[in-house]
């Protein structure tokens, strides 16, 4: 057979049809690329926001020219290359336009080792020339960045890695989980929790034992809770940092959480209270009203302790003798007398310890957070006469709040009579001013608000137009939100109100309060919607989380199944 006719052979499309590879090279191509355009790439495009509507047309496209190529063409041998790199020619600039939108630590690059990441992560640390942070530990010295040759290098970068993109990012705390399996980190960013990539359980229990280190605290004691601090200076400024350790079932936890004493001073005004919630408490400014109980509640997190704060902090500690007990200072007011349980001193516990300052009639005083009966007993002892006592708990609402309450003191009368008011919260995000969209007109119809809420509703966008190009919001980092806002339920026990709690008639006392013109918790979340504050999505989350959730169920099987 001459040369000549082999080729008229190749081209023969009755050869095509008989063989039984050709055909399973060409689909395995072709499943190969939407595998990985589907499954893969899709993805990437929606969390980094690359515009995944017009990549998705591109792929399509190219998808179909090169079914076309495949199998509509001729000779097999010129169709599988013609449809190959018509199917590989848009993943490839899609590759190198998403690498220069990305973070230098999430681009894609190719590799023939078997531990990409290996190679990657150690081309990064070699890039790495110099330490950007400086570390100082509990006593004020100045940690010495160790050589580039010694191992400990490595550690100290690794810490930077870790603490130094949180607090670009404005991460208020960093949560670090290490096991056996790992060393899990995420961060809270305006109140939201976010996983990040974390390390093997090697570099972890290195990273974790250099940061207790800057903290002084022992490195044999895994299991007691500790905590104290150590600062750090970089490009972000100073930054002092609160490192919390414990031992658990699952692993070894630690706790960062960045300038801390000025996240827990607000002042009143910014708390988030509404004027008329405000009037309700301002009474207990008055020097004949300051006496009883205010309980302040909130599900752990949620800001309980500030508020707490916030409220001692009104009074003049100048003219009033003021005094805390707390089982950890987590700021300092100026002039209140604040002290700090010691659970190592087996000779007083916490009640008995709050006993001894209420005998030294403070004129007001701040109980921080009741977990056992006798802390209520003894808080309660005074009686309606007494101090005005701010006292802390956790609770998912006010009804839940007086259950608990009463729970602790073991009597209803007892537990009801000194009680003033109530406050009840939840830290919501505020909208991101620079990015924020006004709803427009349409959307605004079609939503039922309560009367007298405004109707400046907003949503989160997260993203703005800088010369014709849609970019990240330099301000709230893409993220839509900016910084976190106090909702409230604030409960004014009256006479009223007392005797339908004496007679464990919750119900009556709540129905009792409405008529009273008190707000609900979501009425006041709406109220700040309707200013354009927060979004309703935001609101949803934060007061309906099972609802959010579904809907979030729901619209990802949507996006996948599109």
């Amino acid at each position: 057979m001459s040369f000549s006719t082999c080729l008229l052979q190749l081209g023969d499309s009755s050869v095509f049809l008989l063989s039984p590879w050709k055909p399973l090279i060409l689909w395995g191509v072709f499943i190969a690329w939407a595998w990985l355009v589907s499954t893969k790439i899709d993805k990437d495009l929606r969390y980094y926001k690359l515009g995944w509507q017009k990549w998705n047309t591109i792929f399509l496209g190219s998808g179909v020219l090169a079914v076309a190529a495949l199998f509509t063409g001729w000779q097999f041998w010129v169709s599988l290359p013609a449809g190959f790199i018509i199917l590989l020619t848009p993943v490839l600039c899609y590759w190198k336009i998403r690498n220069a939108s990305v973070p230098e630590d999430k681009q894609y690059h190719l590799s023939f080792s078997k531990d990409a990441a290996v190679k990657q992560q150690q081309k990064l640390e070699k890039a790495r020339q110099a330490a950007v942070l400086q570390f100082t530990d509990s006593r004020g010295q100045d940690v010495k960045v160790p050589g580039k040759e010694e191992p400990a290098f490595q550690v100290y970068l690794r810490a930077e890695d870790i603490i130094g993109p949180a607090i670009k990012t404005r991460a208020s705390k960093i949560e670090m989980l290490l096991t056996n399996e790992g060393c899990h980190v995420a961060w809270m960013v305006d109140g939201f929790r976010t996983k990040q990539e974390g390390f093997n359980t090697e570099d972890g229990a290195q990273v974790i034992n250099f940061m207790k280190q800057l903290a002084g605290m022992d490195l044999s004691d895994t299991r007691r809770k500790k905590s104290s601090s150590f600062s750090l200076t970089g490009p972000m400024g100073e930054t002092t940092v609160q490192l919390t350790a414990s031992g658990s079932s699952k692993g070894s936890i630690v706790i960062l959480e960045f300038n801390r004493e000025n996240a827990r001073i607000v002042h009143y005004e910014q708390l988030g209270l509404l004027p008329q919630q405000r009037e309700m408490i301002d009474s207990l400014m008055e020097s004949h009203e300051r006496h009883g109980i205010v309980l302040v509640t909130s599900p752990p997190n949620q800001g309980s302790t500030t508020t707490a704060y916030s409220l001692m902090a009104r009074h003049d500690a100048y003219t009033s003798n003021i005094k805390s007990l707390e089982y950890e200072i987590e700021a300092y007011i100026s002039g209140v007398d604040q002290v700090e349980w010691d659970p190592m001193n087996v000779d007083i516990d916490f009640a008995t310890n709050l006993q001894s300052i209420l005998r030294r009639d403070p004129d007001i005083a701040l109980v921080g957070d009741v977990r056992d009966s006798d802390t209520a007993k003894s808080s309660i002892a005074p009686g309606r006469q007494g101090p005005l006592i701010y006292v802390t708990m956790h609770s998912s609402n006010i009804v839940s709040c007086i259950r608990e309450w009463v729970k602790y003191v073991g009597d209803v009368d007892s537990a009801v009579k000194p009680i003033r008011a109530i406050l009840s919260q939840r830290l919501i995000r505020k909208l991101c001013p620079n990015c924020r969209q006004p709803l427009t007109p349409e959307e605004l119809a079609s939503i039922k608000l309560p009367s007298g809420i405004g109707k400046e509703l907003c949503r989160s966008v997260g993203q703005v137009q800088i010369r014709n190009k849609v970019t990240e919001c330099p301000i709230c980092n893409g993220t839509g939100f900016m910084g976190q806002t106090g909702v409230y339920e604030v409960l004014d026990i009256d006479k009223d109100i007392r005797n339908h709690l004496r007679g464990g008639d919750l119900k009556t006392a709540m129905a009792t309060a409405r008529r009273n013109r008190m707000l609900l918790m979501q009425e006041a979340a709406l109220w700040k919607a309707g200013q354009g504050e927060t979004s309703l999505d935001e609101v949803a989350r934060v007061l309906s989380p099972g609802k959010s959730s579904e809907k979030k169920k729901k619209k990802a099987t949507k996006a996948e199944a599109s």
